[in-house]
């Protein structure tokens, strides 16, 4: 048991993982009465993932053959660089940790399988990292590792591998601190450790309408958030990861120009943006390449959202956002008000000719014409 374990580290640091941890298959019994707590906040557009979450707090239920759950997570801070004029912003974990933690957890799972044991992804992750002792959930919700604070993306293996059960993580790292609460933007971190999804900015940049009274607490968000994380004191001595790999194309990255999401059409929101992120998540194989299709990739698109939403290795915010160049441009929009881009008046007029960008462009421009 000893020799598995030590060769999964040994494999983890080959791979880039920064953090192992391993815990037992029984349920998730917080995050099962959290839930139960909450459930009403889910309601309505997470309503059809919370047979899901139950499942997966329940390894068993994942493998019903399970004799452990193995815990891995990819640290993701890039290094910094300032925001440009007339540029949006992504949130780092859709930029750097998705695609950091899923190319990852494919390669350990390989690796358990080469071994003899079975591997399935989907375990509940936050819980299961706490209880392998890798960190402790804080008032934004999320793990707070000791060395890499929150900027840490997680993966869960199910496995009948025998392997031996870390400590659980105890320490209270939050204490008195409530930055994190006080630094959300819409209120969404209602108390400490619970979150409102209806409020929160990652969602709602993913919703289908965006209310007037919520859109100036977007800033110039395009997808994600990280102001509940940039607020934490555990992340402000956190090291930066030297070298990252984007999910995000070249030609967008990290502060996408928002006059380029503006006037881009559908023939190159696909060929640049949303083919290359295909790609990325599902690797340089037969898949990739057929991806390079158009038909095919709308076909992709299409079962990204039928068919793997609720299963906890595909981001939510791709399974929402993925190939609608509208969302993209609505919150183009709302970036463009909030940021007062007069330069970008003729780019958000045209926006006009739109029926369901109609108001979001006229809402930009009364804030651009504003003092």
């Amino acid at each position: 048991m000893s020799s598995l374990l030590d060769g999964i580290r040994a494999y983890a640091a080959e791979i880039g993982l920064d953090a192992v941890g391993v815990t037992t298959p029984e349920p998730f019994d917080r995050f099962l009465s959290e839930l139960k707590l909450r459930e009403e906040a889910y309601r309505g557009r997470y309503a059809y993932r919370l047979d899901t979450w139950r499942r997966m707090a329940d390894p068993r239920q994942v493998l019903p053959a399970a004799r452990a759950v193995l815990v891995i997570g990819f640290h993701y801070l890039p290094p910094e660089r300032p925001q440009p004029p007339a540029c949006g912003k992504v949130g780092r974990i859709v930029a750097y940790g998705h695609l950091g933690i899923l190319k990852r957890a494919r390669l350990m799972a390989g690796f358990l399988r080469r071994q003899g044991y079975k591997a399935v992804m989907g375990a509940h992750r936050k819980e299961a990292a706490v209880r392998a002792g890798l960190g402790m959930v804080g008032k934004h919700n999320l793990v707070i590792h000791p060395e890499f604070g929150s900027w840490v993306a997680y993966q869960t293996l199910v496995t009948d591998a025998p392997l031996e059960a870390d400590a659980p993580c105890t320490r209270d790292m939050c204490g008195e601190c409530r930055a994190c609460l006080d630094a959300c933007p819409t209120g969404a971190l209602y108390e400490p450790r619970r979150v409102d999804p209806r409020r929160c900015v990652t969602c709602l940049l993913t919703s289908r309408e965006v209310p007037p009274d919520q859109r100036s607490a977007l800033g110039s968000y395009i997808l994600g958030c990280d102001a509940c994380q940039e607020a934490c004191p555990k992340n402000r001595a956190v090291k930066p990861k030297p070298e990252v790999e984007s999910l995000l194309p070249e030609v967008i990255g990290m502060y996408p120009p928002l006059r380029l999401l503006l006037e881009m059409d559908e023939r190159d929101f696909q060929r640049t943006v949303i083919g290359p992120m295909q790609r990325k998540m599902t690797g340089d194989g037969l898949l990739a390449r057929l991806g390079t299709v158009p038909a095919v990739r709308a076909a992709m698109t299409w079962c990204v959202k039928k068919f793997l939403r609720g299963r906890e290795m595909l981001p939510e915010t791709f399974v929402h956002a993925s190939g609608n160049l509208n969302v993209y441009k609505r919150n183009a929009l709302v970036a463009a008000g909030n940021l007062r881009c007069s330069e970008l008046r003729d780019a958000v007029a045209r926006c006009r000719a739109d029926e369901s960008l109609r108001a979001y462009a006229e809402w930009a421009t009364d804030l651009m014409a504003s003092p």
